[in-house]
């Protein structure tokens, strides 16, 4: 069982209970009050994600910054790369590290989430994380892998406990499936060696951290490939904490004609994610029984396996061929809880999110961009009619579900 698993873990290594505290408490602190009860007021943010560039060096199929990459095309088509490039001028360091100092001066304890292009080509990407770190602050980065072996070192010596650095590697398949859906050679042979560089350095310095996860987005190139990419890294005896198995976030041509009919005069919406994909190809069936096999299979493998959302079988049948139908949970949390920062300061709730404007952090401090209007006045739109018809099939949606079931994952 997992959880017997962490406890021996626990047992033998006490440094780790901090960390397991801290995730503990993070999950289930809030319980929803603000949400329920205190009209557009919010507790301090869970988690940021910091956009630090707008760059990405890959094409990727499911991604609509990696097709904006690949047609070379302007970002009017791809609404999540428009979302990330409006506002003035850059973030400095200086700017990101006073934006750090704010939240650190509210007492505020969030994770700060590297992610949404690729954080390794911020040029000064070290130095944040460094500050960070410093504040006794966490980080988690999600890569694509490619650069990772020329930061491996640095990272590890800048991780002074287990849960300092979190590291996750987005892999999508073995070897040419993996470059296909990337749109790049050799992607998946850089990832791999980034990983193996981290794991020697842990060694290197008698350490078991930055633990690093793997996620793998399914889609129509990859879903009959699952087994294999498990079997792999199980052969391969690579250091990682999990695989996360992650279903398509997208807004497709049925979520878009339904939002934009019901809501468009308030928050219209564009397709997003689906452009480089056919959807209809995916068999879920067949998916929703590979992924209980492997489950089975592998239950006491080293790592974890996840599936972000979990979906039962009917939730499955549904995900793709009747997308505008709620599947997993039914109320969005996520300005409640979460918030992106872009390059140029804009506050977003995510770049999957409505182009609704919040603030800059450049221009006012986020301590108070997070509970004034009009933040305030977007969750309380929000509240009352628990999610919109563009929501149905977003990351923050699925995550806006009460962490309890997780336990059953643990046990």
């Amino acid at each position: 069982m997992k959880f017997f698993n962490l406890l021996c873990k626990a047992i033998k290594k006490p440094v780790y209970i901090p960390s397991y505290w801290r995730k503990l408490v993070r999950e289930f602190k809030f319980f929803d009050l603000d949400y329920n009860f205190l009209n557009g007021y919010s507790f301090s943010p869970k988690s940021i994600c910091l956009i630090l560039t707008e760059r990405c060096n890959l094409k990727c199929v499911m991604c609509d910054i990696g097709q904006s990459n690949a047609y070379n095309s302007l970002h009017a088509a791809f609404p999540i790369a428009e979302s990330i490039e409006k506002g003035g001028e850059m973030m400095t360091l200086n700017d990101w590290e006073t934006f750090i100092d704010d939240v650190v001066g509210k007492r505020w304890k969030p994770l700060f989430l590297l992610t949404g292009t690729e954080p390794f080509l911020y040029p000064h990407m070290l130095e944040l994380v460094e500050y960070i770190v410093a504040k006794d602050l966490r980080v988690h980065i999600t890569t694509n892998g490619t650069l990772l072996s020329h930061y491996a070192g640095q990272l590890v010596n800048l991780c002074k406990k287990p849960d300092s650095i979190n590291i996750t590697v987005s892999l999508d398949g073995i070897g040419e499936i993996h470059d296909k859906i990337r749109g790049v050679r050799g992607t998946f042979d850089k990832a791999i060696a980034g990983l193996k560089e981290v794991a020697e350095k842990k060694k290197e310095c008698v350490k078991d951290w930055p633990s690093v996860n793997i996620t793998y987005t399914i889609s129509n190139f990859n879903y009959r490939h699952m087994r294999e990419f498990v079997q792999w890294f199980q052969k391969h005896d690579m250091d990682i904490e999990s695989i996360n198995f992650s279903h398509l976030w997208f807004k497709d041509d049925a979520i878009v004609r339904e939002h934009n009919t019901k809501y468009g005069d308030l928050f219209s919406v564009k397709q997003e994610n689906i452009m480089g994909l056919d959807i209809s190809e995916i068999d879920m069936d067949f998916v929703y029984n590979e992924l209980q096999t492997i489950r089975k299979l592998y239950a006491k493998s080293p790592f974890s396996i996840f599936e972000h959302p979990r979906l039962n079988y009917e939730e499955a049948k549904k995900y793709y061929s009747r997308s505008t139908e709620l599947v997993f949970y039914d109320r969005c949390l996520a300005p409640w809880r979460n918030v992106s920062v872009t390059p140029r300061g804009e506050v977003i709730i995510s770049p999957m999110c409505f182009d609704y404007p919040i603030g800059n952090v450049k221009k006012d401090s986020f301590s108070h961009i997070w509970n004034e209007n009009p933040l305030k006045r977007f969750r309380k739109r929000l509240r009352k009619v628990d999610i919109y018809p563009a929501c149905t099939r977003c990351c923050m949606l699925f995550d806006s579900k009460p962490k309890y079931y997780k336990l059953k994952e643990r046990i």
